[in-house]
């Protein structure tokens, strides 16, 4: 695979996966579905492993990131993932695909809510919604072959 993290003369070509950290395996599902050849930058880091140089690195990467994936799953979003995905959309439109793993059919609940809400203003964005990973996997396989 072609992990890039720490590789700063690359960015501007990679994929940067954000969103939901905790033990979720969303990418770690999402990778081995990508092209070997797509760069991806994981800021997912082992427990207690998180520190400024890696906080830095990502803040690269962000900055020159030709996509960048935001990917909230169900259970474990956190408010700053979903935060940064919605302040993300507003800069980035198409170059942005984003991905809600879970259920928001009849939510009452004010964070399910506040999803659809995202959505909706990131379709009007020109942001790339998914509904799985492997959708996630099928726009980037096929935004890289182009």
């Amino acid at each position: 695979m072609a992990k890039i993290n720490g590789n700063n003369d690359v960015y501007a070509a990679a994929v940067f996966l954000g969103g939901t950290c905790g033990d979720t395996t969303w990418r770690r599902d999402l990778i081995a579905m990508l092209d070997p050849e797509i760069p991806f930058f994981d800021p997912q880091l082992g427990p207690g492993e998180w520190n400024d140089e890696a906080a830095a690195a990502e803040t690269a990467c962000k900055k020159e990131a030709k996509y960048q994936v935001y990917v909230i799953v169900e259970g474990n979003a956190s408010p700053r993932s979903q935060f940064e995905a919605g302040h993300t959309a507003a800069k980035l439109g198409p170059r942005m695909i984003f991905a809600y793993l879970g259920d928001l059919s009849d939510k009452k609940d004010h964070l399910q809510k506040a999803i659809r809400a995202d959505i909706g203003d990131m379709l009007e964005d020109g942001v790339i919604v998914c509904h799985s990973i492997e959708e996630v996997a099928a726009a980037l396989n096929a935004a890289y072959a182009k």
